[in-house]
């Protein structure tokens, strides 16, 4: 018998025999701390992982991080002091190593873990769900709209938003300001990909470029920051199919899921849809569940097109707004930029399409690729379980059982992949050396849950950033706290950036505050 179970057998021993002493309780919960505190010391799997003390026993400084936002900073403080395997609970470690990454995600052995339950929804998704065959089952259905293909076949209607409408309200804004205007370009890059998302998924735009906003988007600021809270909560993950107040998606944007649904289906019957439009509410509508032979129920339906739009609206209107800071931040990367678009494409009235900014202004390209390394849209961590066989992970076992997060933020500054210059120089993705480090991106996930949006990301910030560049001149006005002189000596003496935070996705903290600049037509 080892000396463990020797101890808990005296610890049985003692309860029976005062079971009903007044002080049981206590005595009870004091011989539990000790056996948590000799378990968690010199029998923990994990014993060997570095980390904070605490989290052997305790998830709090992590599910703290995580419910004030400041998740990325967290995990960042932690691989800097101990390395890229780091303990950050009992049972869960994160890993910020590049190589690491891609052999968690390269198969489904490692399923999502259970911090995914109940993220955007009560019931599972195409993001949510921990299943191979759903996870396959739902990119069957929907995986069309996403291709190469089926975005070549609505490339107008993302061009007449992305340039025509887009660039037509810079104008207005310019105009009514006699030449130069202040604007938010947070919340007009927003407004942007809403309404793309919006014909995309649903059919019919939302007009949030014209109108100056348009619900949605705090409906998905709300739903994105309560779903990233609530799923790292054990406790209130439970509680969720018993009290409405805590389903991750607000109200609001389910209500407008199931119009959206049932104004489809009036126009089915009515014979007034035109069935030569194919969306993604149409492709989910006519799908059938494999496990039941079923259509989808209004609850799936409401929890698929809310996850589509959340991700949709979300994820590049943040990846543009932090390019747009970044240029603003460094004045010689911003000139080159402009200097690359106005050279190739000299007539400003000239409609810049995605393929041909991909073809002509590689060092643009490379700024993207480098604001999405240096500051991508994914915050925190991707969870995963360890299976049962275990895995060895940057010369750590891992048992299974184990939740294992993997740092995309810190893979991105993975001195073996990204060399220890980790400052914001977009020329690291030029010529061959850049080509093979363009594979190295892990922005939009990779492996076997690479995101099946990725391609309609990069035609929306390839179409909407040079075409604003060729019209407009930018610049941060007067009163910002931020500017290329403006410098953080935490960091190098780089420029200072605005302060992000972390609910699942990573905008800036206080958009409304940092997030302005002034736009006059280009001289």
């Amino acid at each position: 018998m080892s000396k463990l179970a020797e101890f808990m057998e005296i610890v049985k021993s003692y309860v029976l025999k005062n079971w009903n002493n007044k002080n049981l309780i206590t005595s009870v919960l004091c011989v539990y701390g000790v056996y948590k505190a000799i378990y968690y010391t010199f029998f923990d799997k994990l014993r060997k992982i570095p980390g904070p003390l605490i989290t052997r026993f305790f998830l709090f400084p992590t599910n703290r991080a995580k419910s004030t936002g400041k998740y990325t900073d967290y995990l960042f403080s932690l691989h800097n002091k101990y390395g890229p395997i780091v303990r950050i609970g009992p049972n869960m470690v994160s890993d910020s190593s590049a190589a690491d990454f891609k052999k968690v995600m390269a198969s489904y052995k490692f399923s999502k873990s259970s911090f995914y339950d109940g993220f955007g929804g009560a019931h599972q998704n195409i993001f949510s769900t921990k299943s191979e065959d759903f996870n396959r089952m739902r990119r069957r259905q929907i995986g069309p709209a996403f291709s190469q293909t089926g975005l070549d076949s609505v490339e107008s209607i993302v061009e007449d938003i992305c340039i025509t409408a887009f660039i037509k309200k810079m104008n207005e804004l310019v105009e009514d300001s006699n030449g130069s205007a202040q604007f938010n370009y947070f919340k007009y890059y927003q407004d942007v990909t809403a309404d793309v998302i919006g014909e995309l998924a649903f059919g019919e735009r939302f007009h949030a470029i014209e109108n100056n906003g348009h619900p949605v988007t705090g409906w998905v600021n709300a739903s994105m920051r309560k779903s990233f809270i609530i799923s790292s909560f054990t406790l209130l993950k439970a509680l969720m199919p018993f009290i409405p107040a805590l389903d991750t998606v607000v109200p609001e944007l389910k209500n407008f899921c199931l119009q959206a649904i049932n104004n489809r289906r009036s126009l089915i019957k009515s014979g007034k849809f035109d069935k030569d439009r194919i969306d993604i509410l149409q492709m989910l509508l006519v799908a059938v569940n494999t496990s039941n032979k079923k259509p989808l129920s209004d609850d799936e339906l409401i929890a698929e097109m809310a996850t589509m739009v959340i991700a949709g609206v979300d994820t590049t209107s943040i990846t543009m707004t932090w390019l747009t800071t970044y240029y603003m931040l460094y004045p010689e990367v911003y000139r080159k930029v402009v200097d690359e678009i106005r050279s190739n494409f000299p007539d400003r009235n000239y409609k810049i399409s995605d393929k041909e900014a991909r073809e002509k202004l590689p060092y643009f390209v490379a700024t993207v690729y480098e604001t999405l390394r240096i500051r991508g849209s994914v915050g925190g961590a991707l969870p995963r379980d360890v299976p049962k066989e275990g895995v060895e992970l940057s010369g750590f076992y891992i048992p299974r059982g184990i939740e294992v997060s993997m740092f995309i933020a810190g893979a991105h500054r993975d001195p073996k992949v990204w060399g220890h210059d980790l400052s914001f120089n977009p020329d690291r993705f030029m010529g061959p050396n850049g080509e093979n480090l363009k594979k190295e991106l892990l922005a939009f996930s990779s492996g076997v849950r690479i995101c099946p949006g990725r391609n309609l990301a990069w035609a929306e910030v390839l179409m909407i950033i040079p075409n604003l560049i060729n019209n407009f001149d930018l610049r941060f006005p007067k009163t910002s706290l931020y500017g290329p002189n403006i410098l953080d000596p935490s960091n190098g003496n780089e420029p200072m950036v605005p302060k992000d935070v972390t609910y699942a996705t990573r905008p800036p903290e206080n958009p409304d505050r940092d997030c302005n600049i002034i736009i006059s037509k280009r001289s």
